[in-house]
Protein backbone atom coordinates (compact mmCIF):
# COMPACT_ATOMS: atom_id res chain seq x y z
CA UNK A 1 0.00 0.00 0.00
CA UNK A 2 0.86 3.44 -0.35
CA UNK A 3 2.37 5.29 2.09
CA UNK A 4 0.70 8.77 3.91
CA UNK A 5 2.68 12.04 2.76
CA UNK A 6 2.34 14.62 5.18
CA UNK A 7 2.17 18.33 4.59
CA UNK A 8 1.93 20.28 7.77
CA UNK A 9 0.94 24.13 6.63
CA UNK A 10 1.35 26.96 9.12
CA UNK A 11 0.42 30.84 7.96
CA UNK A 12 2.27 31.02 4.62
CA UNK A 13 4.46 28.25 4.93
CA UNK A 14 4.97 24.09 4.52
CA UNK A 15 7.13 21.10 5.03
CA UNK A 16 6.64 17.81 3.59
CA UNK A 17 6.73 14.59 5.14
CA UNK A 18 8.25 11.09 3.28
CA UNK A 19 6.47 12.57 -0.27
CA UNK A 20 6.68 9.57 -2.44
CA UNK A 21 3.60 9.61 -4.72
CA UNK A 22 0.83 11.73 -6.03
CA UNK A 23 2.99 14.81 -7.31
CA UNK A 24 0.30 16.55 -8.81
CA UNK A 25 -1.58 16.74 -5.66
CA UNK A 26 0.82 17.44 -3.49
CA UNK A 27 2.02 20.66 -5.74
CA UNK A 28 -1.47 21.53 -5.88
CA UNK A 29 -1.82 21.44 -1.83
CA UNK A 30 1.41 23.35 -1.75
CA UNK A 31 -0.06 26.20 -4.41
CA UNK A 32 0.50 29.50 -2.59
CA UNK A 33 2.35 28.26 0.31
CA UNK A 34 6.86 28.34 0.67
CA UNK A 35 8.08 25.13 1.18
CA UNK A 36 10.38 25.19 3.90
CA UNK A 37 12.01 22.15 3.52
CA UNK A 38 11.41 18.20 3.66
CA UNK A 39 11.71 16.03 5.98
CA UNK A 40 12.02 12.03 5.59
CA UNK A 41 11.97 9.43 8.35
CA UNK A 42 13.92 6.91 6.13
CA UNK A 43 15.67 6.15 3.33
CA UNK A 44 13.18 3.31 1.66
CA UNK A 45 11.59 4.59 -1.60
CA UNK A 46 8.18 4.22 -0.84
CA UNK A 47 9.02 6.83 1.03
CA UNK A 48 11.55 9.46 -0.84
CA UNK A 49 10.60 8.30 -4.21
CA UNK A 50 9.53 12.36 -4.71
CA UNK A 51 11.95 14.30 -3.09
CA UNK A 52 13.70 15.39 -6.35
CA UNK A 53 10.83 16.99 -7.53
CA UNK A 54 11.26 20.21 -4.93
CA UNK A 55 13.61 23.04 -4.67
CA UNK A 56 14.25 22.73 -1.00
CA UNK A 57 16.95 21.52 2.07
CA UNK A 58 16.42 17.76 2.57
CA UNK A 59 16.52 16.33 6.20
CA UNK A 60 17.18 13.27 6.82
CA UNK A 61 19.49 10.84 9.50
CA UNK A 62 23.19 10.49 7.68
CA UNK A 63 22.86 7.27 8.34
CA UNK A 64 20.12 6.37 6.02
CA UNK A 65 21.91 8.26 3.21
CA UNK A 66 23.23 5.66 1.37
CA UNK A 67 20.38 3.27 1.52
CA UNK A 68 18.24 5.77 0.12
CA UNK A 69 20.70 5.63 -2.77
CA UNK A 70 20.89 2.22 -3.40
CA UNK A 71 18.23 0.43 -5.30
CA UNK A 72 19.09 -2.86 -4.58
CA UNK A 73 18.52 -2.20 -0.31
CA UNK A 74 16.14 0.89 -0.39
CA UNK A 75 13.30 -1.16 -2.15
CA UNK A 76 13.00 0.02 -5.53
CA UNK A 77 13.48 -3.16 -7.04
CA UNK A 78 11.08 -4.80 -4.75
CA UNK A 79 8.12 -2.75 -5.17
CA UNK A 80 9.22 -1.57 -8.67
CA UNK A 81 9.51 2.45 -7.85
CA UNK A 82 11.83 4.04 -9.82
CA UNK A 83 14.48 5.98 -8.24
CA UNK A 84 14.44 9.68 -10.29
CA UNK A 85 16.72 11.40 -7.91
CA UNK A 86 20.58 11.85 -6.66
CA UNK A 87 20.90 12.73 -3.38
CA UNK A 88 24.83 13.66 -3.79
CA UNK A 89 23.12 16.80 -6.33
CA UNK A 90 20.03 17.92 -4.02
CA UNK A 91 20.72 20.19 -0.75
CA UNK A 92 20.72 17.48 1.81
CA UNK A 93 21.13 18.13 5.42
CA UNK A 94 21.73 15.63 8.28
CA UNK A 95 19.58 15.74 11.75
CA UNK A 96 20.82 14.34 14.83
CA UNK A 97 19.08 13.01 17.93
CA UNK A 98 17.06 15.66 19.87
CA UNK A 99 17.78 18.31 17.05
CA UNK A 100 15.03 21.23 17.43
CA UNK A 101 14.22 22.32 13.83
CA UNK A 102 12.57 25.83 12.86
CA UNK A 103 9.18 26.08 11.20
CA UNK A 104 7.25 29.00 10.97
CA UNK A 105 7.23 30.11 14.27
CA UNK A 106 7.21 27.05 16.18
CA UNK A 107 9.10 24.17 16.78
CA UNK A 108 9.78 20.17 15.03
CA UNK A 109 11.87 18.29 17.66
CA UNK A 110 13.71 15.28 15.85
CA UNK A 111 14.04 11.61 17.57
CA UNK A 112 16.68 9.04 16.23
CA UNK A 113 14.66 5.57 16.25
CA UNK A 114 16.83 3.03 14.51
CA UNK A 115 15.55 -0.31 14.09
CA UNK A 116 13.56 -0.44 10.82
CA UNK A 117 16.54 1.17 9.06
CA UNK A 118 19.69 2.72 11.10
CA UNK A 119 18.73 5.94 10.28
CA UNK A 120 15.22 5.92 11.34
CA UNK A 121 13.81 9.26 12.19
CA UNK A 122 10.52 10.54 14.11
CA UNK A 123 9.76 14.14 14.17
CA UNK A 124 7.47 15.58 16.91
CA UNK A 125 5.46 19.02 16.09
CA UNK A 126 2.84 20.26 18.72
CA UNK A 127 1.50 17.25 19.95
CA UNK A 128 1.89 15.17 16.65
CA UNK A 129 4.34 12.43 15.97
CA UNK A 130 4.97 11.23 12.62
CA UNK A 131 6.69 8.04 13.03
CA UNK A 132 7.60 7.00 9.43
CA UNK A 133 7.96 3.12 9.90
CA UNK A 134 9.08 2.87 13.18
CA UNK A 135 5.70 2.65 15.04
CA UNK A 136 1.87 1.99 13.64
CA UNK A 137 -1.17 1.56 14.64
CA UNK A 138 -1.45 -1.79 16.50
CA UNK A 139 2.19 -2.66 15.12
CA UNK A 140 5.76 -1.98 14.79
CA UNK A 141 8.15 -1.49 12.06
CA UNK A 142 9.62 -4.67 10.52
CA UNK A 143 13.59 -5.51 11.53
CA UNK A 144 14.55 -7.77 8.25
CA UNK A 145 15.59 -5.23 6.01
CA UNK A 146 19.14 -3.72 5.42
CA UNK A 147 20.32 -2.21 8.60
CA UNK A 148 17.06 -3.33 10.38
CA UNK A 149 17.62 -4.62 14.50
CA UNK A 150 15.32 -5.68 16.42
CA UNK A 151 16.55 -4.52 19.35
CA UNK A 152 17.37 -1.12 18.03
CA UNK A 153 13.73 -0.79 17.57
CA UNK A 154 12.90 -1.88 20.92
CA UNK A 155 15.17 0.74 22.61
CA UNK A 156 13.64 3.30 20.10
CA UNK A 157 10.68 2.35 20.57
CA UNK A 158 10.79 2.27 25.14
CA UNK A 159 12.44 5.57 24.84
CA UNK A 160 9.26 7.26 22.49
CA UNK A 161 7.01 5.74 25.33
CA UNK A 162 8.95 6.93 28.51
CA UNK A 163 9.89 10.21 27.21
CA UNK A 164 6.50 11.34 25.49
CA UNK A 165 2.86 12.10 26.56
CA UNK A 166 0.38 9.76 26.10
CA UNK A 167 -1.87 11.84 24.65
CA UNK A 168 0.48 12.37 21.56
CA UNK A 169 -1.33 11.80 18.37
CA UNK A 170 0.65 8.46 16.01
CA UNK A 171 0.61 9.77 12.56
CA UNK A 172 2.28 6.58 11.06
CA UNK A 173 4.02 6.20 7.30
CA UNK A 174 1.21 3.33 6.71
CA UNK A 175 -2.74 2.75 7.83
CA UNK A 176 -4.15 4.87 10.71
CA UNK A 177 -3.55 7.05 13.10
CA UNK A 178 -3.44 6.26 16.56
CA UNK A 179 -2.12 7.86 20.22
CA UNK A 180 0.40 6.90 22.29
CA UNK A 181 -2.04 6.10 24.90
CA UNK A 182 -4.21 3.75 22.69
CA UNK A 183 -1.29 1.65 21.37
CA UNK A 184 -0.27 1.50 25.21
CA UNK A 185 -3.74 -0.13 25.40
CA UNK A 186 -3.70 -2.41 22.40
CA UNK A 187 -0.16 -2.80 20.99
CA UNK A 188 0.77 -6.36 22.16
CA UNK A 189 3.99 -5.76 21.00
CA UNK A 190 4.42 -2.71 22.85
CA UNK A 191 3.09 -3.55 25.53
CA UNK A 192 5.95 -6.54 25.95
CA UNK A 193 8.50 -3.92 25.49
CA UNK A 194 7.71 -1.42 27.62
CA UNK A 195 6.28 -3.57 30.72
CA UNK A 196 10.46 -4.81 30.82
Amino acid sequence: DLSHVYIIKRFDKAILIDPSHSINEIKQALTGYDLQYILLTHGHIDHTALIGQFECPIYMHKEDFELAQNDDQNGSKAIKLKRTFDLKKLDVRFLTDLQVLDFADEKIRVYHTPGHTKGGLCFLYRKELYTGDTLFKSGVGRTDLVGGSTSSLNKSLKRLFKDLPQNITLLPGHDEQSTLKDELKQNAYIQKIVSK
